[in-house]
């Protein structure tokens, strides 16, 4: 009984886990009270760390070194994924209202962003925000109509809506999750032979 809710759990944590992290994140960026960003990375902090004590909880010898590499890789994933998809959740129909200011942004070294343009565009949109949007290429004339994504709390800066899109993938952080949770089954497996869990 206890062998089979130890698996139980080595499943259920990263899998709880991850479900718990992408609604909270979903909801404290789309949420109508502005759930400020610092208290958002906060409390997906904190359940992290619930999600840590627990799996670490499941074993006695410390469970797999690799399968909190992975949930901890996971969940940073699951925020991710959450934030790219979400964050920029509304859609404004704009039109430029004059010539795109361009400004020169130099490298500062090796390592650093390498050197670039970025063309800064005068908006009027229904609603009177944003009124400007940057990107690295000039969009339109004045007169263009152009639809905007935007932050309502304004945590990011106005895209291009047809550039709004998530950089990553529920599939990884799924994989990721995935691979933790068998890991930790057979952690458990090699406790019960006496062999370190440490892969």
């Amino acid at each position: 009984m206890a062998k089979t809710l130890s698996y139980a759990g080595a499943v259920l944590v990263p899998a709880g886990a991850g479900v718990l992290l992408h609604l909270w994140a979903g909801w404290s960026m789309r949420s109508p009270v502005r759930v400020p960003t610092a208290l958002a990375l906060l409390a997906g902090l904190a359940l992290t760390g619930l999600a840590l004590f627990a799996h670490n909880a499941l074993f006695r010898e410390g469970g797999s070194v690799v399968a909190v590499v992975l949930l901890v890789a996971g969940l940073g994933a699951v925020w991710v994924e959450a934030r790219d998809s979400r964050i920029r959740a509304e859609v404004a129909e704009c039109v430029i209202t004059g010539k795109a200011r361009a400004t020169f942004h130099p490298t500062f070294g090796e390592g650093a962003p390498s050197e670039k343009w970025l063309y800064h565009h005068p908006l009027d949109c229904d609603g009177g925000y944003p009124s400007e949007f940057t990107a690295e290429r000039r969009v339109g004339d004045a007169g263009r109509k152009v639809r905007i994504a935007y932050d309502p709390a304004h945590r990011m800066d106005p895209v291009l809506a047809e550039d709004n899109v998530s950089h990553g993938s529920l599939a990884v952080p799924s994989v990721l999750l995935t691979l933790c949770a068998a890991l930790s089954a057979l952690a458990i497996v090699g406790e019960g032979r006496g062999e370190s869990p440490l892969w």
